[in-house]
Formats: structure tokens, sequence, C-alpha cells
């Protein structure tokens, strides 16, 4: 009977550590080419050198079986790194700051405009490329960013309950600063990358449909607004399929109206203002009265988001 010569075999001492040298050398290689990666993400002075870095960084797996390295930065740091430094490649510095730089792994940062509140990036439970950006101490997904699919969606309830609800008192000008920051990061996102962006509440283009949750809107809704219109001496006009028309200052113009039909009714809102810098958000901010007459109806005036990502 001829022996199976392959099973039999045994590993020679010789070949053993030649096969452990090979496995350390990999791993080193392996952390090479992190840091490679990662000087790019530091340093470099071209955006799309930038992108490219933070792409290969995240979900990069740095630990092998043989090396591993006991300090690093989590995917969540390296899009927060990313932010940064892109708002600071754009010629916005200092707007968006790490706040903890001391330390490795789970990196912070704050808004200029907005004190010691801190922010940070965490991952999607759906898509493993998916991060969503917050306030570190609030359950409250500001935006949600895919580098890797080149998006980014704004979460339109998020933003209301943290900006105009949990920061009241705050004056409006440094909310705005806050909010514009993170506007101008999307811009550049979409103008320099070809990102898809969903601005939401945050979109200021005249014209901008809000589409409201309900769908159909009641009628003692739409009284209620007249109402408080009329305390705070602004005029609520009859408007096209049974909306109406509201004029502020500086001539922005608020309509309220159904863009849909009988059958199936699509209720909802577009702002007009000379500069194009008045979005949903900023009006409810601008406007005390408006903002009372939204929350008090959130749940028929919700602004509704992408509910995969965000539901």
């Amino acid at each position: 009977m001829v022996s199976n010569e392959n099973e039999d075999r045994k590993i020679t001492t010789n070949e053993l550590l030649a096969n452990y040298s090979h496995a350390i050398q990999s791993g080193l290689d392996n952390g090479t080419a992190y840091i490679k990666s990662f000087n790019v993400l530091n340093e470099t002075q071209d955006t799309q050198e930038l992108l490219s870095a933070a792409v290969k960084l995240t979900s990069f797996q740095l630990d092998t079986d043989f090396v591993t390295f006991p300090h690093k930065f989590s995917d969540e740091d390296i899009q927060l790194v990313f932010l940064e430094r892109l708002l600071t490649l754009s010629g916005i510095e200092n707007e968006l700051v790490i706040s903890n730089p001391e330390h490795v792994q789970k990196l912070l940062c704050k808004f200029s405009e907005l004190g010691d509140k801190t922010f940070t990036f965490s991952r999607s439970s759906k898509n493993p490329d998916g991060f969503f950006f917050g306030p570190t101490m609030m359950n409250r997904p500001l935006f949600y960013v895919n580098l890797k699919a080149k998006e980014l969606m704004f979460h339109g309830s998020s933003l209301i309950e943290y900006f105009v609800v949990d920061l009241e008192g705050i004056k409006t000008d440094e909310i705005k600063s806050a909010l514009q920051v993170m506007v101008k990061a999307a811009q550049i996102l979409k103008e320099s990358f070809g990102f898809k962006i969903d601005f939401n509440v945050l979109d200021s283009v005249n014209g901008e449909f809000y589409a409201f949750a309900s769908g159909d809107l009641p009628d003692s809704i739409m009284d209620e607004l007249f109402v408080k219109s009329a305390e705070n001496h602004f005029i609520l006009m009859s408007a096209q399929n049974g909306g109406a028309s509201l004029t502020l200052d500086d001539k922005t113009e608020v309509t309220v109206y159904d863009a849909g039909d009988a059958s199936r009714p699509k209720w909802g809102a577009t702002i007009h203002d000379q500069d194009q810098k008045e979005s949903w958000l900023c009006l409810l901010l601008d406007y005390p009265f408006i903002k009372e007459w939204y929350l008090r109806n959130q749940k028929q005036l919700e602004i509704l988001s992408n509910q995969f990502i965000f539901g």
C-alpha cells in the first residue's frame, strides 16, 4: 500500500520559521499601507486625494493574526478627520474643529459658535460604509454620509429637534452659523465630487417643495396658522389649491398648498426669498409663531427624510 506523502509529511522547523517571518512581514506591510493612506488623509492638499484616502481607510482591516496595533483611530474618527480637513482645504477654517486631538480613538468636534457642545460620527447599523453625524450626548442623527457611495442626506426631524428645540435660547445667528458649516460641506461634496445630496429642511432654493408627512391637512391646522399670523401682524392670504400664502419680512413668501389631487392629497410648503437663504429650518428659527405652529402639529407637518436610512 502506497502512503499519502502529502498527508504524512510534517513541516520542518525551517519552514515553520519562514512561515512565521512571512506572516509578520505581511502584517507589517499591511500597517505600512495603512500609514501611507493615513498620511495622505492628514497631509494632502488635494481634495480628490483626501476623499480617496478616507474611502481606503474606512473599514481597513489594520490588525492581522500576527501583528496587532493597540492604538488606532476608528472608522468614525476617519470620517471626522476627513470632514475637518475638507473644510480647511476649502478655505473654511476654525468653524468646525476636532476638540480632543490628544486622544487616539473616538474623536469629537465642536462648532465655533456653539461653545462646548461636542459632535461625532457613529456607524450605521444598516450599511458598514455609512455614518451618522450628531451631538455626542443625544440620539440626533443630523445627517448621514457614505463616502464610498458618494451620498449625504440631512435628517429633517433631528435637525429641527436639535437646533430649534434643544438649543432654544441660543442666539439664532450662532445656530445658523453652525448649520451653514454643514451646508457648505455638503455643497463642496456635491460640486467637487458629484455627491448626491438631500438637503431636506436645509434646502433654501426658491420653490423647493417641503412635503408634509400627513399628505392631507385638516382645516383646523390652516385655521391655526391664520390666527397666529394675524396675532403677529401678518396676513395669510388664500392661494392655489385651497392653500394660503404668507408674506413675511423682506418680502419672504411662504405658501402652503396641496400639490396632489382629490384622490391623493399632497400638502406641503414652498419658500421664496430674494437671496434664497431661507430654508424651512431657518424659517422656524426666524419666526417663533411659525415654530409654535409647526411644533404643535409636528405629526402632520413633519418634513420626511429618507425612511430606509433614518427609519
